[in-house]
């Protein structure tokens, strides 16, 4: 019947003759508080409290709220509630509710200090996409990624210079949605530990997954972390977590995830974390001069023996798509026993429900490395980075550069380039995230 009134037009007329009111005029009863009951409205409101109160429904979709001072707080319908916040509709609520959409759309870290630091949500309602007991604040502990290189000191005498840079990719004749996401936490749960985390989205909702992952382990690794004495297994049950609060989201997963490489250093040990083919690389001083890269990961790719054997034991196929001709195409995929689906092109993820069913995991591996003057700088980065610039390259790259800033610029343009002159073209999302070890007494 469509989706007007279920009151047929003349018992409506007749209703309106009998209350004494004229046709289109409906009468308010004692909830309105702009009035006296049983005052007559018009259901037709002027254009200036419509618009007021559209922006203001706007602004309570937002996962929070921000005011003129930049403090986050708590979710919109709070702040509404409390008698010192701004009224719904008024300038300073809808100047707070635009100025944060704004910033939760930067995809990638600026110099601009005018950018505010503390991004609380990524992406459209980040907030509202996580399941039961999804975390909405940061601990006042942690700090977000700055919009400038950030600078932390650890007990271990390791003073961290960082920056951090995502570009989407490029379509010809189409407008490509930036999947990949990163964080880069210079103080986290506390002064003496720092967080740095890559990841690359994939399939239909791939940017919701990463962005999920983004906001929500970190929050997942405190709890880990600080009752965990063994890192790695905090690490690997934080990657478990958040991969089932995934599968109870409100994000559909079926054919959608995201990479994640996280490494965690705390005073001169570091840890990471990883799963799919996003990769870490320590630069380390050569005796000869230059840097030296050392892989602190292994790409989960399904050809690798350890990774074939878990898929085929599951019922799952490690196979490359054929053309017309019946010639092999594009990388080794992993399939359903009796059908070309979904064709993930790595052995480990987060989200890829249905890749989960054929031997895909979310379990990570985990490297740990004690850091020493010779180990100056390292690089995350998404394989949007790695498809056409190998470790070593990046690493001499990085190593040339004055900044971090600069380096992990350099590192992302360069890597753009490439994809435009390999592939004709068409551009992979690339991120990477750069942190520089500075040794002191």
């Amino acid at each position: 019947m469509g989706c007007g009134s279920s009151v047929p037009v003349a018992a409506k007329a007749e209703e309106d003759r009998a209350n004494n009111l004229p046709a289109g005029k409906q009468q308010k009863g004692p909830a309105n508080d702009e009035g006296a009951p049983g005052e007559i409205k018009s259901t037709v409101e002027p254009n200036e409290a419509t618009k007021a109160k559209s922006k203001s429904t706007r602004a309570r979709r937002l996962s929070y709220v921000q005011n003129e001072s930049g403090d986050s707080g708590a979710p919109a319908e709070d702040v509404a509630e409390s008698p010192d916040a701004p009224r719904p509709g008024s300038t300073t609520a809808v100047r707070a509710a635009n100025n944060n959409t704004r910033v939760r759309r930067l995809s990638y870290v600026t110099n601009d200090p005018n950018v505010p630091a503390q991004l609380a949500a990524d992406g459209p309602d980040a907030g509202e996409l996580g399941g039961e007991g999804a975390a909405q604040l940061e601990p006042q502990n942690m700090r977000s990624p700055l919009p400038q290189a950030a600078s932390g000191q650890t007990s271990g005498g390791i003073h961290c210079t960082m920056a951090c840079m995502s570009r989407a990719g490029r379509e010809p004749g189409f407008k490509k949605q930036n999947q990949d996401n990163c964080f880069a936490f210079e103080k986290y749960i506390t002064a003496e530990q720092s967080l740095f985390g890559a990841f690359d989205g994939h399939g239909p909702n791939g940017h919701l997954v990463s962005g999920y992952v983004k906001q929500h382990l970190p929050i997942m690794l405190v709890n880990h972390l600080s009752l965990e004495a063994d890192t790695k297994t905090a690490l690997q049950k934080g990657f478990l977590e958040v991969d089932k609060a995934l599968a109870s989201s409100r994000i559909d997963c079926e054919f959608s995830g995201s990479t994640a490489v996280v490494s965690f250093l705390q005073g001169k040990t570091l840890t990471t974390a990883w799963v799919g083919d996003s990769r870490g690389v320590l630069g380390r001083a050569s005796k000869k001069g230059g840097y030296e890269a050392v892989n602190l990961t292994t790409d989960h790719k399904p050809t690798l023996p350890e990774e074939k054997a878990r898929i085929i034991a599951a019922n799952g196929r490690c196979e490359r798509l054929v053309d017309e001709l019946g010639q092999p195409i594009g990388p080794f995929r992993v399939w359903l026993q009796y059908a070309w689906i979904p064709g993930l092109a790595m052995s480990r993820a987060l989200g890829d429900v249905l890749a989960h069913q054929v031997g895909v995991t979310s379990q990570p591996e985990c490297s740990v490395i004690e850091l020493t003057p010779v180990d100056k700088f390292i690089v995350l980065a998404s394989d949007g980075v790695w498809e056409f610039i190998e470790s070593q390259e990046a690493i001499d790259l990085i190593g040339a550069c004055e900044t971090v800033e600069e380096g992990c610029r350099q590192l992302v343009d360069e890597a753009y380039q490439r994809w435009l002159v390999e592939e004709e073209g068409v551009v992979d999302d690339i991120t990477a995230v750069v942190v520089k070890f500075n040794y002191t007494e």
